[in-house]
């Protein structure tokens, strides 16, 4: 059944209760919950103009605050979302873990225990001290939660299921807290662990190390490997598939978890993986490593539904970033419904500790309508911002009281428009509130994009944005699975290679989408049907608003200037339209 909430259920606010989420790793950010309800999450990233920012999220912080007009002392619990976490320098010295071998493995085994709690419990000062010294509250506020168990939580307690049903919980990543996998079951707001993996054996490790490998950045170009996979030719790519094969597996004696097959463990195979791979072409070895990746999933989770009996699954954790690996997985028989928490990374910590405490608390079942969770601005404090701003060159600027009606011209006509509409969209994905639209039937709009602003690798696809009603006309969905925050890859149709072609991606045919309702986003829902009166398409071309390399812009100031700075033919600002004269 298709649902246009994240959780069904009604909200019940029976207890007050404001609890502040933290991640300070990578993509480290900041969530408030207020009686049971997240009302603001942002990440790092968003303030400081630093993509992926790391280390604690004092300006995250201070901005979930002021968006959910909550004073520092109205905080009943600060909830961090891992047991440790490295220090900003050492998470910034990606070379550093990544450039190691065999005889590093060797070097810290040596590292006797009493060295290694002697730092865990440095760091845990540490922390506590950021968040007394910036709340000015007591240290018996402060909770310290599992990484996984967080991720976990996110999953669950941000599912469309209810406390009745019975969930099968996954989460896959790098790692976090020694761990790299873990199987739960949610049943009546409880999350009972019955199996974990040892960071030893970890996949995420692994897509990382190939993705360091073919010249990208880890933690954040892994969907270019992705999306360059199709591209390959498969009985070549195949041949690589033991190189991944001979290091980790699923477990012979328990199928739940993964096993390391080699005495190296997965934090140390880049000098590995090198030697393997030498002169290897970088599609084939592309489409391996998300071949592998795909094919362990998959039969991982069909195991884990197997052993349960439990065919409803919500899955959290980076991996499940991997929308291709997600549409394999959707489409097994033994799936019944298929959840992934929207930007399911290490982003999603702050969410799910703040859950994971409410719920133990509480155990109340409360509603999330929508991840639109970042700040709002007026129109009044957006014409100043615009009177303000020195343009490089001459503009022209209109005020509308449909604006929607006036983009949807605009992209009828071919033109590229940049939209900043209400609260900004929390996670990694545009979802048309700081979002970059087109006509999704032209290519030269993908050319268009990506000179004027995008400059993205020539073989990213970009996705779209359909209007809920009339998906299936695009999509094949045979099951029916909602995806409102582009965490599935569908098939796509006949009529969608004719319409929306140019957020297809062209080799596999296969679109991101996400699956646009009135009830999650009434506006943009509106300015994609009046797309569709002018033009017969249910659908918008869509991608994030940002310079190359930068974040999604933030504040009315950041979306003026990637405006001013690139070749974006208009800027639609809440009622505001900017053209460049």
């Amino acid at each position: 059944m298709l649902k246009e909430s994240l959780i069904n259920q009604n909200l019940t606010q029976d207890f007050s209760m404001i609890i502040l989420g933290i991640h300070d790793g990578h993509n480290s950010g900041a969530t408030l919950l207020k009686n049971g309800v997240i009302v603001s999450s942002i990440l790092e990233e968003r303030i400081t103009r630093t993509k992926n920012e790391v280390g604690y999220p004092e300006n995250s912080i201070n901005e979930v605050l002021k968006i959910s007009n909550v004073k520092k002392e109205e905080i009943d619990f600060v909830c961090y979302s891992s047991n440790f976490m490295h220090s900003k320098d050492h998470l910034q010295n990606i070379s550093d873990w990544y450039n190691v071998g065999v005889d590093d493995q060797r070097r810290d085994k040596l590292q006797d225990s009493s060295y290694k709690k002697v730092v865990f419990e440095q760091r845990k000062t540490e922390r506590i001290n950021q968040v007394v010294n910036q709340l000015k509250c007591s240290s018996d506020k402060i909770r310290f939660y599992d990484h996984h168990t967080c991720h976990a939580a996110a999953a669950y307690y941000g599912s469309h299921y209810s406390f009745e049903d019975k969930v099968l919980v996954l989460t896959v990543d790098g790692a976090g807290d020694g761990l790299c996998s873990t199987v739960s079951i949610g049943h009546k707001g409880k999350l009972k662990r019955i199996a974990s993996t040892d960071r030893k054996a970890s996949l995420g490790k692994i897509y990382s190390r190939i993705t360091y490998l073919l010249g990208f950045k880890p933690w954040e170009h892994e969907y270019k490997i992705m999306g360059m996979s199709p591209y390959a030719d498969k009985s070549r790519s195949d041949k690589l598939l033991k190189i991944f094969e001979d290091l980790i597996s699923i477990d012979k004696n328990n199928p739940l978890v993964f096993t390391n097959n080699s005495e190296l463990e997965t934090n140390y195979i880049y000098q590995y993986l090198k030697e393997k791979l030498e002169r290897a072409r970088f599609d084939e070895v592309s489409r391996a490593i998300q071949t592998f990746t795909e094919n362990l999933v998959s039969n991982w989770v069909n195991n884990c539904i197997n052993e349960t009996k439990i065919n409803k699954v919500a899955l959290g954790g980076g991996v499940f970033m991997n929308v291709k690996a997600n549409q394999i997985i959707s489409n097994l028989k033994s799936v019944e419904d298929i959840f992934v928490f929207p930007s399911c990374g290490d982003e999603s910590l702050s969410l799910g500790a703040c859950w994971l405490h409410y719920y133990r608390s509480m155990r109340k079942k409360t509603e999330i309508k929508n991840i639109y969770l970042g700040g709002d601005y007026s129109n009044t404090s957006i014409n100043k911002e615009i009177e303000d701003y020195n343009f490089s060159s001459k503009i022209k600027v209109e005020k509308h009281r449909e604006v929607e009606l006036e983009i949807a011209k605009k992209l009828s006509e071919n033109k590229v428009v940049a939209r900043f509409s209400g609260k900004m969209e929390w996670g990694a994905r545009a979802l048309g509130n700081r979002s970059i639209l087109a006509n999704p039937s032209s290519w030269q709009n993908v050319e268009k994009i990506n000179s004027m602003i995008k400059m993205r690798d020539f073989w990213m696809p970009f996705a779209p944005s359909i209007i809920f009603e009339d998906h299936k006309k695009y999509l094949i969905n045979e099951k029916n699975l909602f995806s409102p925050y582009m965490m599935l890859a569908y098939d796509t149709t006949k009529i969608a290679e004719k319409e929306i072609s140019a957020a297809v991606h062209p080799r596999d045919k296969t679109a991101r989408a996400q699956l646009v309702t009135e009830k999650i986003n009434p506006k943009y829902h509106l300015l994609i049907k009046h797309f569709k009166a002018l033009t017969g398409i249910s659908a918008v071309l869509n991608t994030s608003f940002n310079l190359h390399g930068y974040p999604l812009v933030y504040k009315p100031k950041d979306a003026l200037y990637v405006f001013d700075k690139s070749g974006l033919d208009y800027l639609a600002i809440n009622d505001y339209l900017i053209s460049k004269q």
